[in-house]
Parts: C-alpha cells; sequence; structure tokens
C-alpha cells in the first residue's frame, strides 16, 4: 500500500514538472523563434551565459559535437554579433568565445518570458503558500546538485 502511495505521488509530481516546463517553454518557444537561430546555436547561447567565456573545446565537448561543428555554429553566432572570439593571451592557439552585450540581451529576453509567467502564478498565491512552494523548489535544487556533485548518474536510480 505504501508503495503504491508513493508510486502515485511520484506520477504526480512527475506529471506536474512535465506540465510546468510545458508551460515555461512554450511562451519562450516564440521568443526563441524571434531569434532566427537554431537549436544548436541556441544552446550554445545558452551555456555560454550560464558558464561565461569558454573554450570552443569546451563548448564542443559539452554540446557534444564535433570541433568542426562547434566552429560552424559559433561562426554563425558570430555573425549575428552574438558571440565574440578571442585568443587566450597565454595561449594563442586556444580560442576562447564570449557573449557579445547583443547575445547577452538575447539570452535575457529569453529568460525573461519565463520570469514574467512565474511571477504572474505566484502573484496569485499569499505569503503561506509562496514559502511552501518556493522551500519545495530549493529542495529539488539541492537534491538536483547532490545528485551532480556525488556523479551518480540517472540510471542508477532505475
Amino acid at each position: 500500500m505504501a508503495n503504491e502511495r508513493r508510486q502515485d505521488i511520484s506520477d504526480r509530481y512527475l506529471n506536474s514538472v512535465e506540465e510546468i516546463n510545458r508551460i515555461m517553454y512554450s511562451g519562450r518557444l516564440h521568443e526563441w523563434q524571434g531569434m532566427d537561430l537554431s537549436i544548436s546555436q541556441f544552446n550554445t547561447l545558452v551555456m555560454l551565459k550560464q558558464m561565461g567565456s569558454m573554450r570552443m573545446g569546451m563548448i564542443s565537448y559539452y554540446l557534444k559535437n564535433t570541433l568542426a561543428a562547434t566552429t560552424s555554429i559559433v561562426d554563425r553566432l558570430e555573425k549575428k554579433s552574438l558571440v565574440v572570439r578571442t585568443k587566450d593571451p597565454e595561449d594563442r592557439r586556444v580560442v576562447i568565445c564570449e557573449l557579445t552585450e547583443e547575445g547577452q540581451k538575447a539570452t535575457e529576453r529569453f529568460w525573461r518570458v519565463a520570469r514574467e509567467a512565474a511571477l504572474r502564478v505566484a502573484g496569485k498565491w499569499d505569503q503561506e503558500q509562496l514559502e511552501s512552494v518556493v522551500n519545495a523548489l530549493e529542495l529539488i535544487l539541492r537534491t538536483h546538485k547532490e545528485i551532480v556533485q556525488s556523479g551518480v548518474s540517472s540510471k542508477a536510480n532505475e
């Protein structure tokens, strides 16, 4: 009986997470389409926004692309003035990529859509409800961070 209850709650949790993702991304989809970027280009922008300046090789590694494919992606982003490449002063062979001011603004516009949607929802809650939701979300984030730091793969929990 306890296992059935846990399974039911787990199903509700997963359904809620999926629905929240759909809600948050559906509004951003319009913003993303207006940016005229491929998924790979967009992923590169998001990664640079989250991680800061990166070597071309690291971008390739994280996106699981070849160096040639990553170079092509960055070429297109550079032509759109969203990314700039510089040489590492300590090793001129190393190319470092970073967002331009326009690239920063583009990623901020994308995230702003989700933030505004989240604020509209939170605006409907009283203080106690808001605190409860924030505590739950912080628990999710802490747990995720612990899993990532411990190196446990998602397969281990299946």
